[in-house]
């Protein structure tokens, strides 16, 4: 099939692999009913390629089919803005801040207005349906970035390094990207609902250079990847990009990992979820 010559300018040039999964936590699976995972999680690697998470509130009795709602139209929604998002993903000319604004608030806005649609169509309140969300788009230059509530966006990078034998090389460097502030008290978290207001969302611009990997992950995920305050993270999100741009990860894989003892012990219980993207550096 021929390319769409609106969207072969806007693809990056360098392959991205993807991969996410959702898996109830320990304390959903033991509880009397269970209950079900109020995570989802998504990623895509073309058009262009893009995460998003949600964490369904535990406090509201669909949070699931609101999560994984959010999930869906968030995706959906970078397909269909595909072109649009090229002036400021794609182009080599910093953007200005008020257009990072104004993208940001639209994708905002969708967010809100689908869980106000399925509030009408499943007859309840939007409260009931509230979550954080976690959303990442990219292009050749640069990605966007927007983060409701807690959670962690983490990033790789190629770093020049120093092999054993003095040869230059290349290792790679973990960061997060947004505060981690959950609100106004230590137990309090924003949501996607009714009461969002803009100046509660977190958003950015990054560049693309030496970028390498890209992840998502709930609170319950980056329990035991991401410290309390971002200042460090496992490296094996590094082994799991390195696996999933080498064709070995599965979505077992990280079941298996999320419910293993040394990962479960000392936790919470909390639904985990993680989207990842991962590539290989481009030649020059």
């Amino acid at each position: 099939m021929p390319a769409d010559p609106q969207r072969a300018g806007s693809e990056p040039s360098c392959a991205w692999s993807a991969l996410s999964v959702a898996t109830a936590g320990l304390a959903h699976l033991e509880s009397q009913p269970p209950l079900p995972c109020q995570d989802a999680a998504g990623s895509v690697s073309a058009p262009r390629p893009a995460l998003a998470l949600a964490d369904g509130a535990g406090s509201s009795p669909a949070s699931d089919l609101g999560a994984r709602t959010l999930v869906v139209a968030m995706l959906r929604l970078a397909d269909t803005l595909g072109t649009q998002l090229g002036w400021l993903l794609d182009a080599d000319a910093e953007p200005d801040p008020e257009a990072v604004r104004q993208v940001a608030s639209l994708l905002v806005r969708h967010a809100r207005g689908t869980l106000d649609d399925l509030a009408v169509e499943q007859r309840r309140p939007v409260r009931d349906l509230r979550g954080t969300l976690l959303f990442v788009v990219a292009g050749r230059s640069r990605l966007l970035w927007l983060k409701v509530g807690d959670g962690e966006i983490v990033l790789e990078r190629a770093v020049p390094c120093e092999a054993e034998n003095g040869e230059p090389a290349l290792a790679p460097h973990l960061s997060t990207l947004g505060e981690r502030g959950k609100g106004e008290f230590a137990n309090q978290t924003v949501f996607v609902d009714e009461r969002l207001s803009f100046e509660q969302v977190q958003y950015g611009c990054e560049t693309m250079a030496a970028l390498t990997g890209m992840a998502v992950l709930s609170d319950g995920a980056a329990e035991k990847l991401v410290s309390l305050d971002g200042g460090q993270i496992s490296g094996q999100l590094s082994l799991w990009f390195d696996d999933l741009r080498q064709g070995r990860l599965r979505q077992r894989d990280l079941v298996r990992r999320f419910y293993a003892e040394s990962f479960c012990r000392g936790t919470g219980g909390d639904d985990r979820s993680i989207a990842l993207l991962a590539r290989e550096l481009e030649a020059g």
